[in-house]
């Protein structure tokens, strides 16, 4: 089978490599669709947020579907040609976390595209049976992919706890940042629902999912436009979807006294700076997304009846082969990317 890998930051190599064996509780993937997030580019340029970590060589990606070539003999829900969207982290099942059902703060995860774990970068992949999803004939790979991001969408609203006439803001309108202002207004019922971002073309699609205002970050000062758009009083939740020093910022200061700040983007720099100062004086609730944890279902249910629209984020396609150009493309934003999909 082809797969192609990271050998070091900016460089993949493609190579044949065997197709893997399938244990009796695994099933044998033909991969359809890998999404390029920013996680992978933060390893494509070569950060490590762990010094033990050894990044290179690497098979990329973790939001993927694909299609079931082979079962294993301990296997019953899922068969042969079934179009599948894919849990990418293998939890134990066994320590402690694990079994209080917050299998995504499990210390054994294994995560797919993560070192030491290869991703999906590949023609062919074994993955445990358990962590595959079923789609419909609605559903495209392309959708399957997206039911991962959507999917941490999900957890993350969860935890923020939102309740109808509630007001919000996203800060980054990425393919996350966008995830996010489509479930809140879709599915939370929100008053006002602030989005911001540096690239005008993608306020303009955050606008088209929902967002009542949009700002660009780039020459606003998003702090008081949001907080002269409140009264003064800034919003209930705020979602962090960039990872970047401003918006870590931005996100305690825009709160509304006893709001909640959900940090959801990643850091390059493996630092979440924010005043204490105002965060203590406004009794906020600060939490950090942490993946997601049994959304797969309730996104594909959302997804199949139309509710969802996974199609308006994705702008890009590429083939195995073009790996490198997709990877370039989405680290510079360049030509208008949201979400690049490879097709192996």
């Amino acid at each position: 089978m082809k797969t192609i890998r990271l050998v070091k930051p900016y460089q993949f190599k493609l190579q044949d490599e065997p197709v893997p064996n399938s244990q009796d509780e695994e099933v044998l993937l033909r991969i359809k669709a890998v999404g390029v997030c920013g996680s992978d580019i933060h390893l494509y340029k070569g950060v490590s947020y762990d010094q033990k970590e050894n990044i290179d060589p690497l098979v990329l990606g973790h939001e993927f579907s694909g299609l079931v070539e082979a079962v294993g003999a301990s296997v019953s829900d899922v068969k042969p040609g079934d179009r599948v969207a894919v849990e990418a982290g293998i939890h134990c099942g066994k320590c402690e976390w694990c079994l209080r059902g917050y299998t995504n703060l499990c210390p054994h995860m294994r995560f797919c595209g993560t070192p030491p774990m290869d991703g999906a970068l590949r023609q062919y992949m074994s993955w445990p049976a358990h962590l595959v999803y079923p789609m419909p004939d609605s559903m495209s790979f392309d959708d399957g992919v997206m039911a991962e991001i959507y999917g941490i969408a999900q957890h993350s609203v969860a935890l923020a706890n939102m309740r109808p006439g509630m007001t919000a803001a996203v800060l980054g309108s990425g393919s996350i940042g966008l995830a996010m202002v489509q479930l809140l207004y879709k599915t939370r019922g929100v008053t006002a629902l602030f989005a911001t971002d540096l690239l005008d073309y993608r306020l303009e699609t955050a606008q088209k999912m929902g967002a009542t205002v949009t700002l660009n970050a780039g020459n606003s000062d998003i702090i008081d436009r949001i907080m002269q758009a409140t009264g003064g009083r800034g919003v209930d939740v705020v979602f962090e979807c960039a990872g970047a020093e401003e918006t870590c910022y931005q996100s305690v200061e825009i709160a509304a006294r006893g709001g909640k700040v959900i940090f959801i983007g990643i850091p390059e720099d493996n630092r979440t700076p924010f005043s204490a100062a105002a965060a203590r004086r406004k009794g906020l609730t600060i939490r950090f997304d942490r993946r997601s944890l049994f959304t797969y279902e309730n996104v594909i249910e959302m997804i199949a009846g139309g509710l969802l629209d996974t199609k308006t984020p994705v702008t890009h396609h590429f083939s195995l082969e073009e790996t490198p150009q997709a990877y370039d493309l989405v680290s510079g934003y360049k030509d208008g990317v949201i979400k690049a999909i490879i097709h192996p």
